[in-house]
């Protein structure tokens, strides 16, 4: 299974560790790395283990942190595209999938 990173996700990735590291420190942003790493792993093993939230755009939704929200489209059997990395704090009016 092959997890494509999408500018977006990249983008938002960067943008969390970012303000983790400079917010609350190095360890903080070192366990959200961790758990970053665990979540796709699981995503790559079992592609369908979180739930949908779009079905007709194979989009689904994984809480990574209490905060963030990673969202993930499953392309095919080979493929998972991960699309964003949204701080849930934000109006989700600007969600866009």
């Amino acid at each position: 299974m092959k997890v494509i990173w999408t500018p977006e996700a990249s983008e938002t990735f960067n943008s969390n560790i970012d303000y983790l590291i400079i917010e609350y420190g190095d360890q903080v942003a070192s366990d959200f790395l961790n758990r970053v790493d665990e979540v796709v792993m699981r995503i790559k093993s079992n592609p369908k283990i979180y739930p949908l939230v779009n079905k007709s755009d194979q989009v689904h939704r994984c809480v990574v942190v209490k905060q963030i929200t990673l969202y993930y489209r499953v392309i095919s059997s080979e493929r998972i595209d991960l699309l964003t990395f949204w701080n849930n704090f934000q109006n989700p009016e600007f969600l866009k999938l």
